[in-house]
């Protein structure tokens, strides 16, 4: 019987490629399970949402950076923007109740997978990462966490024509931090 051996460089590359898809396996579990759930987020929304209820604050003044290049400082009364002190970020003033509505809608489709930037060989779940004071109940951060892992359908086609891909989850981008708030009258 005669053995035909793989040439030397054939196996190093088999190895190489092994090793790289074990480190990058094992490097996305370790990122999904610091990855809050969705019902956890769900969670953390809700009881949120009942503190601010609870306080029963209904004028306010908030100051924020949306994003973190702009600032917007607004009076708001009843949940209804009453006067805009500064606001030189694209969007409008937003009251507390509009800071929840924009968690939850980009909370909404939390096991919608999108496709990576460079194609599908990254798939994607976005998500809102959203941090709440701890007396009033407000968001006071807000990001756009998008966490990546490997499409393993398409990999080996990927793979083939342009090498490994780079699946790992970018920074997270801050949409919305609330510089100060102040209850008023």
């Amino acid at each position: 019987m005669v053995r035909h051996e793989l040439p030397v460089w054939v196996r190093r590359t088999v190895l190489v490629v092994v090793v790289v898809l074990l480190v990058m396996s094992l490097a996305a579990g370790l990122a999904s399970a610091r990855m809050p759930s969705a019902a956890s987020r769900a969670t953390a929304l809700n009881d949120a949402r009942r503190l601010w209820h609870a306080q029963g604050v209904a004028h306010y003044r908030l100051v924020m950076q949306a994003p973190a290049w702009c600032r917007i400082d607004a009076e708001i009364q009843n949940e209804r923007v009453l006067h805009v002190y500064k606001n030189s970020c694209p969007g409008p003033a937003q009251a507390v109740t509009d800071l929840f509505a924009l968690v939850e809608r980009m909370n909404a489709n939390p096991n919608q997978q999108y496709c990576g930037p460079n194609g599908c060989e990254c798939v994607e779940q976005r998500f809102a990462q959203a941090e709440y004071d701890a007396r009033s109940g407000f968001p006071t951060k807000i990001k756009m966490r998008r966490q990546r892992a490997t499409n393993w359908d398409g990999l080996w086609q990927y793979m083939l024509a342009h090498g490994l891909p780079n699946c790992l989850t970018p920074p997270d981008t801050e949409i919305i931090t609330v510089l100060s708030f102040q209850p008023l009258g």
